[in-house]
């Protein structure tokens, strides 16, 4: 049987929408550190507890046959720059290869010549 890749980010929409009709009043900015706490909890990584809405936030992505975990996963690759995005989206890269890589651009060390292109890009870019 072959797996159907699903699109991260329009499943990641369609949480988010499940979340925020239920809960209203949860935060997006916050998104990325409330998953993070539902994901460490789903597979007791750390002993943590959710109270109030975090617990029906986790109880309501596990009655919707959602993997807090996955979700948390899915949130972090909205953060990626735009081209690894990109192939994200056309299936050039897997998730976790992309997380990867926006970690390693991240993470980079900046050599005086990258400085110098990045400044000399930037200046071009202003005087258009």
């Amino acid at each position: 049987m072959a797996r159907v890749r699903k699109n991260v980010y329009e499943e990641l929409d369609k949480v988010k929408k499940l979340i925020l009709v239920r809960f209203p009043e949860i935060e997006v900015r916050n998104w990325c550190s409330f998953l993070s706490k539902l994901a460490i909890y789903h597979y007791k990584k750390r002993k943590v507890m959710l109270l109030g809405k975090e617990r029906q936030v986790y109880n309501h992505l596990i009655e919707n046959s959602y993997n807090p975990y996955t979700v948390y996963r899915w949130a972090l690759l909205e953060r990626v720059p735009d081209e690894i995005r990109f192939q994200l989206k056309n299936h050039y890269l897997s998730q976790k290869k992309a997380a990867s890589v926006a970690f390693q651009r991240k993470h980079e060390t900046h050599t005086s010549l990258q400085i110098d292109i990045r400044q000399h890009g930037l200046r071009i870019v202003r005087e258009m």
